[in-house]
């Protein structure tokens, strides 16, 4: 296989009507600069009783038309996109553009594919339970990999890991809004007045706002100041060795490559 890029080729159907792809999506663009079903079936290079069809399924697919027909008959009438037909226009461009950043994740064979990554490039929502709005501060790059310093609060800061590629596929840069995703799963706890000396790039104190229990982990909840808070899930052994209860002190640890970055 000499071509190694993976397209996402998307369809809208509703029920057992014909679905609508590309091509009808593209059909309903040229019906709206041309204002007439004829002009724009030569325009795409379809046949009229062929452009009438697809525009037919279009319209059954919402509960309002896409096209709505003028007076004139055939030759000498027009055509009109409605508002709805509009909406659906923009609507299906940006389900495909969000497909294609998933499929693009696809045709690096040497990059292993991360779920949590492939529902941000979506734009779905993910499982990490905790989602931080932050301020880019810092970009330090490197030959590979990138470190992306976000202003959290005015006291704290998150570091995270990125590829040069990934870099720029989100044009990521200095004073712009990101989303900063963190499973529960991944942030370690620890006690004491200093931070603790590990690897971890994020090393964040706090308080235990809220503990949860289960029968093998439990929920941590750390209040990390800024009205801001993090959780945490440990197992139970643990949260009780350290004497995670509400009120104690606490770091959160986590390392900067378990940190996704979401944009919108």
């Amino acid at each position: 296989m000499t071509d190694s890029k993976v397209e996402a080729i998307l369809s809208l159907r509703g029920g057992s009507r014909s679905p609508v792809g590309r091509d009808r999506i593209a059909l309903l663009e040229a019906v709206d600069s041309q204002g007439s079903i004829t002009k724009a079936a030569q325009a795409v290079g379809l046949s009229y009783k062929a452009a009438w069809d697809a525009l037919n399924a279009v319209n059954n697919l919402l509960p309002r038309p896409a096209v709505a027909a003028q007076t004139g008959g055939r030759n000498g009438g027009g055509a009109v996109v409605t508002e709805d037909g509009k909406a659906l226009i923009a609507a299906f461009h940006l389900l495909e553009e969000r497909l294609s950043r998933a499929a693009a994740l696809f045709s690096d064979s040497s990059t292993p594919i991360d779920p949590i990554i492939l529902l941000r490039s979506l734009g779905m929502k993910t499982s990490a339970r905790n989602a931080f709005r932050c301020i880019v501060a810092e970009i330090r790059q490197g030959s590979v990999n990138a470190e992306v310093i976000l202003r959290l609060t005015d006291a704290v800061t998150l570091a995270a890991t990125v590829t040069e590629e990934s870099l720029r596929d989100l044009a990521i840069a200095p004073g712009q809004a990101v989303t900063a995703l963190v499973k529960a799963s991944f942030v370690m706890l620890a006690t004491g007045k200093d931070a603790p000396t590990v690897s971890a790039r994020n090393r964040i104190p706090g308080t235990v706002a809220h503990r949860e229990d289960g029968p093998v982990s439990s929920e941590i909840t750390l209040d990390i100041g800024g009205g801001k808070v993090l959780t945490a899930m440990v197992t139970k052994d643990g949260a009780d060795e350290l004497g995670l209860q509400a009120g104690a002190p606490a770091w959160a640890l986590f390392k900067a490559s378990h940190v996704i970055l979401a944009v919108e």
